[in-house]
């Protein structure tokens, strides 16, 4: 009896085994953290010394004594200009509310060499004749997000680059995964 019993045992242990699928799954987000950590540094270290058209931000906490070279790297957002909007008059203010053309991405990975496009303002291509704008409060997006709309002129077309300690840090939103560098194409129309 006790043979039968260890004989059925195994025969259920050898059907669950062969029964189980083949995993061919590629794990999009396998060393996450390293990855972006590795991708804001080589962004940051072209955009130090970059010029108007691709510059650095500090965060706005950060005291004035402490300019960029002497800020961590992840007190700061990376700003590439791609179109200048009017260049006079003012920025949104952290109370202000703000309407945006965006796109949220991700850095490259595996299966999205462009990134992948968590969200949007906007379907397909950018057009500004029939797009609306996103209305946004400065003070709730995430920090990195309302620091560049801070230094925004109307018009501005930017592409902005923030660290995850700037974005939702340590912790998943949706599909944004924990420790995700977030790049955003913004472009500003008008605030209040």
């Amino acid at each position: 009896m006790k043979q039968k019993y260890i004989i059925a045992v195994l025969l259920a242990a050898l059907c669950m085994v062969s029964c189980k699928e083949e995993d061919d799954t590629v794990e999009e987000y396998a060393n996450w953290q390293v990855k972006n950590e590795a991708y804001f540094e080589e962004a940051y270290q072209k955009h130090v010394n970059g010029g108007p058209e691709a510059f650095v931000l500090k965060r706005l906490t950060l005291p004035d004594s402490v300019n960029i070279n002497q800020a961590k790297h992840t007190d700061c957002v990376l700003v590439d200009v791609l179109e200048s909007g009017l260049g006079w008059g003012s920025s949104p203010l952290y109370s202000s509310t703000a309407y945006v053309h965006y796109r949220g991405r991700l850095i490259p990975s595996s299966s999205y060499p462009s990134g992948y496009q968590f969200d949007s303002s906007f379907l397909n291509e950018f057009d500004p004749q029939t797009a609306e704008p996103a209305e946004l409060e400065v003070d709730k997006m995430v920090e990195g997000f309302g620091l560049a709309l801070q230094y925004m002129k109307i018009g501005d077309h930017w592409r902005v680059t923030i660290p995850y300690q700037l974005g939702y840090g340590a912790t998943s939103s949706g599909t944004i995964p924990a420790y995700s560098t977030l790049v955003f194409e913004m472009w500003l129309d008008y605030f209040e």
